[in-house]
């Protein structure tokens, strides 16, 4: 299988920070894109700015929980991978760190790639973001914004769509209506959708993620074709499957 890296033109030579957007797989995107560095024998650091489940065992190499924001906190000479939160939240949660911070690790070079989760979703596989997400590091240099290929077909609301309201607002539709094609389309070129508030000088990468079937595939190319007359002109576009990535 090709790997995920190669699709978004990651040269192994050069250090990246890479932030993952949106809805609908960007956690196990993460941890494959985590394991193919750490099979390349670079240092890895996967984090936060909003929270994720705590990962298994088997999907890192150490882990620091700690609000300290000291370089020190790090121990690097194992290699692999490193998952890094602030705390865990009550509900198991391992919560963000600040963007800042991320910048200054990433600055001070000691990881080869920094991975970077920067949006929360509630394992809905759509969503629009609010006027204060996502939350991405400056110095982010790829975003990968994520769509679930299986939110086709689902109603508007809260059980298959995070924050619907705002979807609505953003694509002039209303709760109840059927997410289509078009709509995810309209969701990744809005200034205000999938790859809001990405800085400029970051590359952009979409991920249509849980294309299992030859239906799913074939949705993904009408999203494409949709793509095509719209202002939107990502960097790269991955038609993939994340599940069950493991270490």
């Amino acid at each position: 299988m090709k790997s995920l890296y190669s699709q978004i033109n990651i040269e192994l030579w050069k250090k990246e920070m890479i932030c993952l957007v949106g809805a609908g797989g960007k956690t196990s995107t993460m941890f494959r894109l985590a394991e193919e560095f750490s099979s390349e024998g670079r240092r890895v650091l996967a984090t936060t700015t909003t929270a994720i489940f705590y990962p298994e065992r088997d999907q890192y190499d150490q882990i620091v929980v700690s609000d300290s924001e000291s370089l020190g906190i790090f121990d690097i000479r194992s290699g692999g991978i490193t998952v890094f939160g602030k705390s865990i939240s009550p509900e198991g949660k391992l919560l963000g760190v600040n963007p800042e911070f991320i910048d200054a690790i990433f600055l001070k070079g000691i990881f080869d790639y920094i991975i970077v989760e920067g949006d929360g979703s509630k394992g809905r596989p759509i969503k629009a973001p609010a006027e204060y997400e996502p939350v991405i590091p400056s110095l982010t240099t790829k975003v990968l914004g994520v769509i679930g290929l299986d939110s086709i077909g689902k109603k508007i609301c809260k059980e298959y769509i995070h924050r619907p309201e705002h979807f609505c607002e953003i694509l002039g539709c209303h709760m109840g209506d059927i997410v289509d094609t078009d709509m995810i389309a309209r969701l990744i070129d809005h200034e205000a959708g999938l790859f809001k508030d990405v800085p400029a000088s970051a590359d952009r990468y979409i991920v249509l993620n849980k294309a299992d079937g030859e239906k799913e595939k074939l949705l993904a190319a009408e999203i494409l074709h949709k793509l095509s007359a719209m202002e939107s002109k990502p960097d790269g576009i991955i038609i993939t499957s994340m599940k069950d990535v493991k270490k």
